[in-house]
């Protein structure tokens, strides 16, 4: 007899895979794909995550993301064309890879450059799920409490977006900072983000 734990799984098997409710495969691809250039700027909020007391408000910073002109897209393989008409930043791909350029500064005159991935996977039309990992050089004000140490960190933050027009797709998102038990830094940083990307 089954639990009812394995029924809410066996749920949510079937409603994350249609397949296993239509019993049909639909042919998927993966491409690499030439796209329009994407910068996305964002203004955000911090905490020191080494400070007991610290909470999101202590401080501001901006933040920008800038997408490299290609990305590696997976979708139904019909969806795929030479002649694919442009619609927006995600063009409705269920899970698109960009690299990804970061740099961000703060009130306090600590900043960060870096390089990394962007994950974005569709949840619903027109609804992104992203995420960003990279490793980041930090430059910490000596001065500063903000929660940033310098040299090398990872950076690993979520994100939900959706394309506005063909030119524009609002965001907003959580980011986290820190040594990741891999470099020497002891940055413990958290920020909290709201912006748009401009799609070229």
């Amino acid at each position: 007899m089954l639990k009812k734990k394995h029924i809410i799984i066996l749920f949510f098997l079937c409603y994350l895979s249609p397949t296993l409710l239509l019993g049909q495969i639909n042919k998927g691809k993966v491409s690499f794909e030439i796209v329009r250039g994407k910068i996305g700027f964002y203004a955000d909020t911090y905490r020191a995550r080494k400070i007991g007391d610290a909470k999101f408000g202590d401080g501001i910073g901006f933040s920008s993301l800038i997408y490299l002109p290609f990305q590696w897209s997976v979708d139904y393989a019909k969806n795929f064309s030479d002649t694919t008409s442009y619609q927006g930043e995600f063009n409705q791909r269920l899970f698109i890879i960009k690299p990804t350029a970061i740099f961000s500064v703060n009130d306090r005159v600590s900043n960060t450059s870096g390089l990394g991935f962007q994950l974005s996977i569709l949840i619903t039309k027109n609804w992104y799920l992203e995420y960003i990992t990279g490793v980041v050089w930090v430059e910490a004000s000596k001065k500063a409490n903000d929660g940033l140490d310098s040299g090398f960190n990872v950076l690993q933050g979520f994100y939900i977006s959706k394309p506005l027009s063909t030119h524009f797709t609002f965001s907003v998102g959580f980011n986290h900072l820190s040594n990741a038990h891999i470099f020497t830094s002891e940055s413990s940083h958290d920020k909290l983000l709201l912006g748009l990307k401009y799609i070229f």
